[in-house]
């Protein structure tokens, strides 16, 4: 991968395993007490999720909890670089930090984005198969295709749901909201709550550590009309066209998935959405982490943020999801700036081959699609209650926004 070439004295590397999320390393060297070089700093980005959510003051502070103590190690780390002992302590580190973890990255995909950004002459050559290296923290493995439908089913039956058909907003106000729904139920003060979004703007979001200029054609972007905006939940950049996107949030007591491990919670949590596609004869089913997928390819991921429970309330979880329900694939490939290892464990080469939009399989409009899913939801859940957003919530949403969402400092803070 080797050395940005903006700018000389910044390093950059990439590395992504099978099955796992991509993660960049930048870099800069300097020179230690004996002149010789050291990493200076270190920031990490990509499409990985951390688990739970930072604190109020890590986020407004700019700190990402287990992000940045990955990035401190990183910079302890003596030149020239030892990847077997690179590995072994990145993999410390991952197992500590209060139950604060990043997920979808592994320590071998770090040591892998550090070889590739670091001049030759400072890696010590590995022995044998890089690819074949263990690691203990890889938590990306998917073991099966499907959930337990009965228990996908227990769940979602057991649940007193608010049904919101919000109206539309602007991206910045949607990210707000995301906020707001989800501090209100994490604290008790809101029912489990499902969101179907409406878009009044088109949009590019980023993941919440995701780096704006490696991701985004920013100006052209802009020029298209598009906003640029930043959620709080980690993953990949969506491309929003409004007539084109279908989005929703579940905004849970975290007891919802009590006794899962991250991938079923993923699976349990889109259990209705993937249930209505299929009763609308779509076929649709779980595909890696986090995405909904046809044979042919992608047709939405989801992301989520977990509040632990505390003297506030039972915590919550934010899990949001977007469908592609039609794509323009030359528009998208004007926006975004994909690193090409993303594609390297996937049979597919650019954006416009991976996405499989739901209309190449129902002749439904996207509003009779998004009528449909939701009419399912009476025969799976048992207490179903249409709703709208509390003024007390719309107000807190508009408080993020004007703070948070809406500030240039947030959207370009990994630049």
């Amino acid at each position: 991968m080797g050395a940005d070439g903006l700018n000389p004295a910044c390093l950059r590397g990439v590395g992504k395993q099978m099955g796992g999320k991509l993660a960049a390393v930048t870099l800069t060297l300097g020179q230690g007490f004996d002149s010789r070089p050291v990493i200076s700093s270190c920031r990490i980005d990509g499409d990985f999720f951390a688990e739970p959510a930072p604190s109020a003051s890590q986020e407004s502070g700019g700190v990402h909890g287990p992000v940045s103590r990955l990035e401190s190690a990183i910079c302890d780390l003596p030149l020239p670089l030892d990847p077997g002992l690179a590995l072994e302590k990145l993999d410390r580190v991952m197992a500590e930090g209060d139950g604060q973890r990043v997920v979808g990255v592994s320590p071998w995909t770090l040591v892998t984005a550090l070889e590739r950004a670091l001049p030759d002459g400072l890696v010590i050559q590995r022995q044998g198969k890089s690819d074949q290296l263990p690691s203990a923290s890889d938590q990306t493995s998917s073991r099966r295709s499907q959930p337990d439908e009965a228990e996908c089913r227990r769940r979602w039956s057991g649940l007193k749901l608010d049904l919101i058909r919000d109206s539309p907003r602007q991206p910045v106000m949607q990210m707000a909201m995301d906020q707001a729904l989800n501090d209100a139920v994490a604290q008790g003060q809101l029912p489990p709550t499902l969101r179907i979004w409406n878009w009044s703007a088109p949009a590019v979001i980023l993941g919440r550590f995701q780096s704006l200029s490696r991701e985004v054609h920013v100006e052209r972007a802009r020029s298209l009309g598009f906003t640029l905006v930043r959620r709080c939940t980690g993953g990949g950049t969506m491309v929003i066209q409004p007539e084109r996107a279908i989005t929703y949030s579940l905004y849970l007591p975290l007891d919802f998935v009590k006794g899962t491990d991250l991938i079923d919670s993923y699976r349990i949590c889109d259990y209705w959405l993937v249930r209505g596609l299929r009763m609308q004869g779509i076929r649709a089913g779980w595909q890696g982490m986090n995405d909904i997928a046809s044979s042919r390819g992608k047709m939405g991921g989801a992301a989520q943020r977990r509040l632990p429970a505390g003297s506030y309330g039972p915590g919550g979880l934010l899990h949001h999801t977007t469908l592609s329900y039609s794509v323009d694939a030359d528009l998208m490939a004007q926006v975004l700036n994909v690193d090409p290892e993303k594609f390297h464990d996937k049979a597919v080469t650019s954006v416009r081959s991976r996405v499989d939009p739901i209309d190449r399989q129902t002749s439904l409009s996207r509003q009779s699609l998004i009528d449909a899913l939701l009419d399912t939801l009476s025969s799976l859940v048992e207490d179903l209650r249409i709703s709208k957003p509390a003024p007390e919530v719309e107000q807190r949403a508009r408080t993020l926004a004007g703070q948070r969402y809406g500030r240039e400092e947030w959207t370009a803070q990994i630049a």
